[in-house]
């Protein structure tokens, strides 16, 4: 197998840039203690703020794509870091000002967009082959390390007040130092392009447009477990805001390990695979509005991070066989754009569910996902299970000649 010669010391530094991107929601825990600090402002306003930079960065991710004509993607990583990381501590000086530090989330969700599909690009602009296949596992996995990561060092600023978890964008300065001192500005051997150099129209099919409804729903939910968890921790006295920080991390880290685990489940379980990311997070979801007490709560959320990656992993893994040819490249952009979408509307979904059951309960919204996501798996888990029977029910070419 030909491999590149890059050292690890190269590869780590690229990889770091995915433990960045998912960093807008590590205040998560911090929430309830905006909330006090802002009593003038709705709840769905300030859990805003944990999901707020995804609005930046689903324009940002189409602007990129235009500015890596005449902008080397090296400066614009760069840029974008920089971005992050002044606007990421921006709340932690100025705490007076709720909508000031709104526009700083903002402003942290231009610089994330900047890198956001850079940080899967470069990777196959400097490797091939089955060293790239390795590494794009490896960056999703990276992704899921930044955010378990990132979550509980917010949670142990909290002893700052609520204004110290906006202090880790500052581990974001590291990451940049590493990136240009180890990635080098154009690859030393041009990676075998996955497509022809020839300009092709790229286009959308119904497929595309359907993983990507599905996952706007059920990022959706997934998202309102992460940004409503640590206040129902606080608010029904089940624990801290550190507990709820330190739950949040733990979570993401049984995503990351399910992630690992996807490839082995995938050949199991087949077209099921979905379906069972589904019935994790509606467990999860029934859990946690069922939760009488700590443990209940943390067992909901533990299931629940089990749903994210095997969603995403197969869903992502789906588009490369339903796209129309060539058009894998935009097929992504437009999944990935829903799923931010998905996540900057994550509050408003919770206070949506909340009216449609008359219910103040801060974990109401959960019975209405949980019933949501049921009828979802069993639609798609017969759907799937009739299209590999009709499957089955065809003789392959070798039985035919037998």
């Amino acid at each position: 197998m030909k491999t590149s010669s890059y050292g690890w010391a190269m590869k780590l530094s690229l990889l770091s840039i995915s433990m960045l991107l998912t960093s807008y929601n590590a205040i998560a825990g911090a929430l309830p203690a905006l909330i006090k600090q802002f009593p003038e402002q709705s709840r769905t306003n300030v859990e805003l703020l944990s999901t707020a930079p995804t609005c930046a960065m689903i324009v940002m991710i189409i602007v990129s794509g235009f500015l890596a004509r005449t902008v080397s993607d090296r400066a614009l990583v760069i840029t974008g870091i920089c971005i992050a990381t002044v606007f990421g501590i921006i709340p932690f000086f100025l705490t007076s000002n709720f909508w000031l530090i709104m526009a700083s989330r903002i402003g942290l969700g231009i610089g994330l967009g900047l890198i956001n599909s850079l940080a899967v690009s470069l990777i196959g602009k400097y490797f091939s082959g089955e060293e790239r296949a390795t590494l794009m596992g490896f960056r999703s996995a990276f992704v899921a390390l930044g955010q378990a990561t990132l979550t509980l060092i917010a949670g142990l600023l909290l002893n700052l007040g609520w204004h110290g978890p906006f202090l880790l964008y500052v581990l974001a300065i590291p990451v940049l130092i590493l990136f240009v001192s180890f990635v080098p500005k154009d690859p030393a051997t041009p990676a075998t392009p996955a497509l022809s150099d020839t300009p092709q129209k790229q286009r959308v099919n119904a497929p595309i447009l359907l993983i990507t409804a599905f996952l706007f729903v059920t990022v959706t939910m997934y998202t309102g477990v992460t940004v409503r968890l640590s206040s129902i921790i606080t608010t029904n006295a089940f624990g801290s805001m550190q507990q709820a920080s330190t739950l949040l991390s733990v979570m993401i880290f049984c995503g990351m390990l399910m992630g690992f685990a996807f490839g082995r489940l995938h050949r199991i379980l087949k077209g099921q695979t979905l379906t069972l990311g589904v019935l994790f997070l509606t467990i999860g979801c029934f859990l946690i509005f069922l939760a009488p007490n700590f443990p209940v709560l943390c067992l909901g959320a533990l299931v629940s991070g089990l749903s994210y990656p095997t969603m995403i992993a197969y869903c992502f893994n789906k588009i490369n066989e339903v796209c129309p040819p060539r058009s894998a490249n935009l097929c992504t952009s437009v999944v990935l754009v829903g799923c931010n979408l998905s996540i900057f509307t994550a509050p408003y979904m919770l206070k949506l569910s909340s009216m449609l059951v008359s219910s103040e309960s801060l974990q109401s919204p959960f019975l209405v996902y949980g019933i949501l996501l049921t009828l979802i798996a069993l639609v798609y888990g017969l759907w799937s299970a009739r299209i590999t029977k009709r499957r089955s029910t065809i003789p392959d070419d070798s039985a035919i000649a037998r």
